[in-house]
């Protein structure tokens, strides 16, 4: 009896409709979840996530260190475009608020989402306490920008996040 009523209702058109739907919807997300544990998003920096978190936890360790610390401050257009080469600038003063003249400088801006589009820019000293270098972000979307000042033995950096629009 329920054999019989089950080959009825598998001829029911809407059923076979919802029933291909429901089979079409889970073989996509399995297709989808193998894709992203077969081939996983890549970043530079292995341990980017646990650093980012302690980067803004460790509040209480860089406020110990303000004595000794220097400023830095990361200036970086409000508007930037996909390959519009625009200027970012860093204004450096050390623990006795002169403006530093020498050090090895670098800004590293890291996609969160694929390492494959992250880079470097080493930026020159162009007056007393600022350095610069023009940057060119190749892809839309969220960048993580790191600037790395290392002199005289010590390096500090400061982090920012920047949206590039297309």
């Amino acid at each position: 009896m329920l054999s019989a009523q089950l080959k009825q209702d598998l001829t029911n058109p809407w059923l076979r409709g919802i029933l291909a739907v429901v089979a079409v919807t889970v073989s996509v997300n399995i297709a989808f979840i193998t894709y992203a544990f077969i081939f996983p998003p890549n970043l530079v920096v292995k341990d980017y996530y646990e650093r980012s978190k302690n980067y803004f936890h460790d509040a209480q360790i860089r406020h110990d260190e303000l004595p000794t610390a220097w400023r830095l401050q990361l200036l970086v257009p409000d508007q930037l475009s996909v390959n519009d080469a625009q200027t970012c600038r860093l204004y450096v003063m050390d623990h006795q608020g002169q403006p530093v003249r020498s050090g090895n400088v670098t800004l590293a801006a890291y996609r969160p989402d694929n390492a494959e589009d992250d880079f470097k820019v080493e930026l020159k000293l162009v007056d007393t306490g600022t350095f610069a270098a023009s940057v060119n972000f190749p892809l839309p979307g969220n960048w993580d920008v790191i600037a790395r000042i290392d002199a005289d033995g010590q390096h500090f950096d400061t982090a920012q996040r920047i949206f590039v629009q297309k």
